[in-house]
């Protein structure tokens, strides 16, 4: 007996073959009727298959708009600073877009911030949410992409489809708000010269987190009066693990804590609670020890090579001859998976008069030729684009014979289908210091931070 499902489907080959049939008794010009209730499919398919190359139509091509080559000015609010503006920005703009002038707009991310611009009569055309596009979202200052991209025909395979869907996950409709040329990763750095000392074999690619942990306990312990630990968090990278999980941690639309409901978040907490429970792992009073050469692992940003080791290219290459780059550990039951990435889109603002320009410059900011010259730099490409990708930090000398591709080994984490706002007032980093060093388990851990971020997010509701 046939199932509903396949009933349907019966249903429905049926009726495609029948809308087969009429469509080449239109188009074939031979004047064949239909003659009978249940039209036989292969004398309908035989109708078709006569002068198949005459009868096929191209299809009417779509006229792509062509952006102007008019002078134009470009008012671009951001937090960079306007000597970081100039020297990167403008710089890299000009060889893609010479006919549009750039000026630079003070602004410090916040809804506050932009209110003050636009009530002195200012109308910013780009705007880089570093802070969150939430902001501009509730002012109603965020242009919708989709059908710009298409009536200009952008291409937007130049962006790898993780970095799209994070920009997708910040619009409550799931709209194309903004694009981006780069973004921010993780990377696990270790240090040969703190293994060689534990006699423990170096980290290798594709390790659990199982595996990196055991590799923390042989290398944390005294060694010639100098505490080492085998495991260190750089700058807001604690959430490493938690974002291989594509989870957030309240709910998007009521601003609920999910912390004690979502088995992902207990999860995490128990991976970081086995790295915590490592004797003499974590000490407040003494951070930055992987820059010290005292510890031998660290979880950072993909430019952390660049950020200690001496004043000048040399003393820095000579302080990190032995410290290299591996992919971040994974779950095993989601191997070779890294950390979602991070990005700030830049986005148009609706009210802007030239709409039209600002859209040709994000094309030129996702350009492969813009971003390779961004990735040489030491920036993190948004492109997938392998070539370019191992141009990584080329013209960095801190980079120079590093495993730079290991960042980019595994593929990224999607984001939720959609980020959360409220997620910003839970303070992981912050609580997360405290975790370390209290005997705190983890319903409690989790009761308190729950209880602490709900005041945070109430708050953040009467503001708004």
């Amino acid at each position: 007996m046939k199932s509903r499902g396949q009933k349907r489907l019966s249903l429905l080959l049926m009726i495609c073959l029948l809308f087969l049939f009429v469509l080449g008794a239109c188009s074939s010009g031979a004047g064949s009727e239909i003659t009978s209730d249940k039209p036989d499919p292969t004398e309908s398919m035989e109708g078709t298959n006569t002068n198949t190359e005459e009868q096929v139509e191209e299809p009417e091509p779509v006229e792509v708009k062509q952006f102007s080559n008019e002078p134009v000015t470009l008012k671009v609010a951001t937090q960079w600073g306007e000597e970081n503006f100039q020297n990167n920005f403008v710089q890299d703009m000009k060889e893609l877009v010479p006919h549009i002038t750039f000026e630079y707009v003070d602004w410090n991310g916040t809804a506050e911030g932009i209110q003050e611009i636009n009530s002195a009569g200012t109308v910013v055309d780009l705007l880089t949410p570093n802070l969150g596009v939430d902001v501009l979202l509730d002012l109603d200052m965020v242009q919708p992409l989709d059908e710009m991209v298409v009536e200009y025909g952008i291409d937007l395979s130049t962006v790898d489809p993780s970095f799209i869907a994070l920009i997708r996950s910040q619009d409550p409709e799931g709209r194309l708000i903004g694009l981006t040329g780069n973004g921010g990763i993780y990377g696990l750095f270790y240090n040969k010269e703190v293994f060689d000392l534990f006699g423990v074999p170096y980290p290798t690619d594709n390790m659990t987190w199982d595996e990196i942990i055991d590799l923390a306990k042989k290398t944390t312990g005294t060694r010639d009066g100098n505490q080492y630990i085998g495991l260190e968090f750089g700058s807001d990278t604690v959430d490493a693990a938690l974002l291989q999980l594509s989870i957030t941690l309240t709910d998007p639309d009521t601003g609920e804590l999910l912390l004690s409901k979502d088995p992902k978040f207990t999860k995490y907490m128990e991976l970081m609670k086995k790295i915590y429970s490592i004797p003499g792992i974590y000490n407040p009073e003494e951070p930055d020890k992987f820059m010290q050469k005292t510890a031998a692992m660290e979880i950072n940003w993909h430019g952390f090579l660049t950020w200690f080791g001496g004043e000048t290219p040399e003393e820095r290459t000579e302080f990190k001859k032995d410290m290299d780059i591996l992919p971040i550990p994974s779950w095993p039951d989601i191997p070779e998976t890294a950390p979602a990435v991070h990005t700030a889109p830049t986005v148009i603002n609706p009210y802007s008069e030239n709409k039209e320009a600002a859209l040709q410059v994000l094309q030129a900011i996702i350009s492969l030729e813009n971003q390779t010259k961004a990735t040489r730099k030491g920036t993190i490409p948004a492109t997938s684009d392998v070539e370019i990708r191992k141009q990584f930090g080329a013209d960095n000398p801190d980079h120079q014979g590093k495993n730079v591709m290991a960042m980019f080994q595994n593929q990224f984490a999607l984001p939720p289908a959609r980020a959360s706002v409220w997620d910003k007032y839970v303070d992981l980093n912050g609580a997360m210091q405290k975790f370390a060093t209290s005997d705190m388990n983890i319903p409690e851990f989790i009761r308190v931070l729950e209880e602490e971020s709900a005041i945070k997010i109430k708050d953040a509701m009467n503001k708004k």
